[in-house]
């Protein structure tokens, strides 16, 4: 039996509600089903007497989170470096310098690394100088709460947000290399062509909040996509729920009539992931990890071209036949990722780690 000690500060940070929370309490309920595996929580390094293994489910490349000295052999896991993929839109201070550069040294110290894409174990070879074979990729699956819905439940998600017949659906954040702004101008060529009783439905937080007198650089790209929506009066025609919990987002999937993964990058996407496990069918771009997670179960598109996403949508929204085959697709798609997989490859990942 493996003793972990397994690090839960994204579930007591602002974490606990964006992927690293998700996959932090997955991956931890996950193991503590496991019988060849005994879990001990921590938040602070030297409140753990002993263990085999410590692993710290999330890394920030600007907070200096995992220590120089290694307790014990010690695993992390990487979901992306976008920020160093995109420097312009990530300016990094002298802090956000030394950190990431106190935190490459911290990283040198580790057994192994765990990543979700290939996409990602290149961008880590690349730009935090980790040798590939240092890094396992684990893809990630959705949560057992996504799945195909019918009858009251879905009518009165339907009711409570006021949803149309037919929407576009987008879950997620609203920074740079999510690509908002194409899929809204898309959604607005759609509406003048003929599609008046389409809306767009815009799920998360995010969208909700109040930044027009914040000057930061992160936080220009979702002032750009409030700018496009007032702007061009499309307000009465975007639908924006702020942040929903599980069951209802699970709703919003199975009513959507596409989900829509505008992105110019992405360490994983698992909301593909989990529209595909609800049945909804799926448009992505076809850029980095996705590819990967959507295998052929999308429909995919240039993230540059708003042109090509428009043609692509009009096919996805005109054929039922269509929609019906992405469905099926999707579902068989999803079922390949499992969080049965995730932890039986990390448990794999640990016992490398103890023979290095």
């Amino acid at each position: 039996m493996i003793q972990v000690a397994f690090n839960i500060s994204p579930l007591k940070t602002g974490h606990k509600t964006r992927g690293v929370g998700t996959y932090t309490k997955n991956l931890l309920n996950a193991l503590q089903k496991r019988s060849d595996v005994q879990v001990e929580e921590f938040e602070n390094l030297s409140a753990v007497g002993s263990a085999d293994i410590i692993h710290y489910p999330w890394f920030d490349l600007f907070f200096h989170t995992l220590p120089f000295k290694k307790k014990f052999p010690t695993v992390v896991t990487i979901f992306d470096v976008i920020p160093l993929v995109f420097p312009k839109q990530h300016p990094l201070g002298t802090k956000g310098k030394i950190n990431l550069f106190l935190q490459r040294l911290s990283l040198s110290g580790c057994k192994q690394i765990i990543t979700d894409s290939l996409a990602s174990q290149k961008d880590i070879t690349i730009y935090l100088q980790q040798k590939v074979d240092k890094i396992k990729v684990i893809p990630l699956a959705a949560d057992g709460h996504f799945k195909v819905l019918s009858g009251a439940k879905l009518i009165g998600i339907k009711n409570k947000y006021h949803l149309p017949d037919r929407f576009i659906l987008y879950v997620g954040d609203a920074n740079y290399t999510k690509n908002l702004p194409v899929l809204i101008e898309s959604f607005n060529k759609l509406r003048l062509q003929g599609f008046e009783d389409l809306r767009l439905v815009l799920v998360g937080g995010v969208f909700l909040k109040k930044v027009d007198n914040i000057n930061h650089a992160e936080i220009e790209s979702l002032k750009s996509v409030n700018k496009l929506i007032s702007q061009g009066n499309f307000e009465e025609f975007i639908i924006r729920p702020g942040q929903v919990d599980t069951e209802e987002l699970v709703g919003f999937y199975n009513l959507a009539t596409v989900y829509v993964q505008p992105s110019l990058y992405e360490g994983f996407g698992l909301p593909i992931l989990e529209a595909m496990s609800c049945g909804c069918p799926v448009i992505s771009s076809m850029t980095s990890s996705l590819p990967e997670v959507a295998g052929k179960a999308a429909v995919f598109f240039d993230p540059e071209s708003s042109g090509q996403l428009v043609k692509v949508l009009q096919e996805v929204l005109i054929d039922k036949s269509l929609r019906i085959k992405l469905s099926k697709l999707g579902l068989q798609q999803a079922s390949k990722f499992s969080w049965e997989g995730v932890v039986d490859e990390t448990i794999k990942a640990y016992h490398q780690a103890l023979e290095i």
